[in-house]
């Protein structure tokens, strides 16, 4: 367990790999929720946190998870320790990092998530959605980013925010690039500034709008 601050809130939690998980009672789908994979952005950190100490199991259909990204750069508050963890996720990289012997931080942390990933992946039942949560150094609005994929098309056009297609063009290794190419729906959410309390509301926000729209939960 690690202990991750908010400057908006000027609050610390405590938090595990996994935020939360909640087993609905009736069959549904997977989703996935990553908050923290930059240490220095946690705001999808207290969003999950919030989320998952309301919704009740007997309110939700399926599988959902919220999970912590970069522990260490999270309990630092610092974007990565040696290497971008939202930059290494090739399958290149991944077996190389797989065949080290010594591994620094950011290494170890992509190492126990590409093992929760596996097990998740294995264990739960499809339809998977996968959503990271993400802010900005600059003040934006909240906007969607997403591979230039169909499913991940369909699924984010539900949204009331902008979507920025075709990211893979740009970034090399983002988490949510390796994922789509397993052939999962996978959405990133840009919620705001690092540390404007908005960038939490608008998380929190988010992550009830993809529960409704993947069906897990009434919208009432």
């Amino acid at each position: 367990m690690i202990e991750v601050y908010n400057k908006a809130l000027d609050t610390t939690i405590k938090v595990n790999r996994i935020i939360g998980k909640i087993e609905g009672d009736k069959y549904g789908p997977t989703l996935v929720f990553f908050g923290g994979i930059h240490g220095n952005e946690t705001s999808g950190v207290f969003a999950l946190k919030r989320v998952f100490n309301n919704i009740k199991p007997a309110q939700v259909k399926g599988t959902t998870y919220g999970i912590s990204g970069n522990l260490n750069a999270l309990e630092k508050h610092k974007r990565y320790m040696e290497d971008d963890l939202n930059r290494l996720w090739t399958k290149q990289q991944i077996k190389s990092i797989s065949r080290k012997r010594v591994l620094n931080s950011d290494e170890k942390e992509l190492v126990a998530l590409f093992n929760l990933l596996n097990e998740i992946l294995q264990t739960n039942k499809p339809p998977f959605y996968f959503v990271d949560l993400h802010t900005t150094s600059s003040k934006t609005l909240p906007f969607i980013t997403i591979n230039d994929a169909l499913i991940n098309r369909k699924f984010s056009q539900q949204f009331p925010v902008p979507i920025v297609l075709g990211i893979e063009e740009y970034l090399n290794g983002p988490l949510l690039s390796y994922i789509n190419q397993l052939g999962y729906v996978s959405l990133g959410f840009e919620s705001g500034q690092h540390d404007d309390l908005s960038a939490i509301t608008n998380s929190e926000a988010f992550v009830y709008l993809t529960l409704v729209y993947s069906g897990v939960l009434d919208e009432k």
